[in-house]
């Protein structure tokens, strides 16, 4: 804009203050190459040329914006800040989260991921803090319609902690830890383990990913001692993440995770040591409840602005400037341009009639000195 102004400045100067003849062939010449490039008057007024070329630079300006914008997709991708705009967090990604119900089948390219979370195996680490008890001491059942021995692949017991680690048979799972003997527990923390993968879809035209689960959470209360029969119970969610490809060619990316929660009441699993010398039991049992939830949370990334909508949007911008640089055009020509030559005319009209009559009054008197 500055410049268009400059060089207009610079044409005003040359046409009336030049008196050279090169500054005048020097503003022919600028009349002639801004009338060649006036896309909005047709090469009718040599300012068409600046006005086209302010516009030219507008669009390469919301071209380059555009396809920056356009790119900043999806958000796990996107490197470095916007540099383009003022927000440095620019990014072309709107999201959306649902709640579905496991009762309705999900879309077909989301079977695969289903799949891939429900055959994840997990590993279930239990920690008890502050006890006495060895390894030796430990059961672990798995309740059915019968008890079923349920094994242990690893247990450790060292500075007054328990660790132990099975692997479980599915995702429902109704456990129990048998701890024989009256030793008491000062805490217990909970931690579930499972690896993921990765696999394609060349038919979909999807990928698919299974994050690895680690979660880990403890439940103590300070002075307080666990309860010979604390009950404790995991719910797993499954979380679906759908990210939507950029272009048409793209592929569907998918990944899933288990979001696990822990749900107990620590006042009723936890007692002082004076409440806790009155249990008639010799042993203490935790059970542990483990299901998945009847829903799941579905996770949606899809781009703001799509390929075809950002052409189309940029064509039409494109025409938007012409048309409205073409209107004005038209304006000053048709109303303007003609009300300043009336006003122009009619001054200079009275200028010629007030000079008339100036030099003829003058005339008169020139004849009476005379005479």
């Amino acid at each position: 804009m500055l410049l268009g102004i400059l060089i207009a400045l610079v044409m005003t100067i040359l046409k009336y203050c030049a008196i050279h003849p090169l500054g005048k062939k020097t503003r022919r010449g600028l009349k002639e190459f801004f009338k060649h490039f006036d896309l909005i008057g047709e090469g009718d007024l040599w300012i068409g040329g600046i006005v086209s070329f302010a516009i030219l630079i507008l669009v390469i300006f919301a071209y380059v914006f555009s396809n920056g914008y356009f790119y900043r997709y999806p958000i796990e991708e996107i490197s470095g800040n916007a540099t383009f705009a003022c927000d440095l967090t620019l990014s072309n990604a709107q999201f959306s989260t649902r709640l579905m119900s496991l009762v309705v089948p999900p879309k077909a390219d989301e079977l695969s991921i289903f799949e891939l979370l429900n055959a994840q195996l997990f590993t279930l680490h239990v920690d008890f803090v502050n006890t006495l008890f060895s390894c030796a001491d430990v059961t672990l059942t798995q309740i059915k319609d019968v008890n079923l021995p349920l094994p242990i692949s690893s247990c450790n017991n060292s500075d007054g902690s328990l660790s132990l680690a099975a692997t479980l048979p599915s995702h429902g799972v109704n456990l129990q830890f048998l701890l024989a003997g009256i030793n008491t527990i000062g805490g217990v923390r909970l931690a579930l383990e499972g690896s993921g993968t990765q696999q394609k879809n060349d038919i979909l035209q999807a990928s698919y990913t299974l994050v690895d689960i680690t979660f880990a959470q403890a439940f103590s209360a300070p002075g307080l001692v666990l309860t010979q029969q604390p009950s404790l119970t995991l719910q797993l969610t499954k979380v679906i993440n759908r990210t939507y490809p950029l272009t048409k060619d793209g592929q569907t990316q998918l990944s899933g995770i288990w979001m696990p929660y822990v749900s107990t009441d620590i006042n009723q699993i936890f007692v002082n040591e004076n409440q806790y010398i009155y249990a008639i039991s010799s042993n203490t049992i935790l059970s542990l409840v483990i299901s998945e939830t009847p829903y799941y949370v579905l996770n949606t990334q899809r781009p703001i602005v799509e390929e075809a909508e950002l052409i189309f949007t940029n064509i039409l911008f494109t025409i938007l400037c012409m048309e409205v640089f073409g209107l004005m055009f038209l304006i000053f020509k048709v109303i303007i341009a003609p009300l300043f030559g009336c006003f122009h005319n009619y001054y200079q009209r009275q200028s010629t009639t007030e000079n008339s009559l100036a030099n003829n009054f003058d005339l008169p008197q020139v004849s009476l000195c005379r005479f």
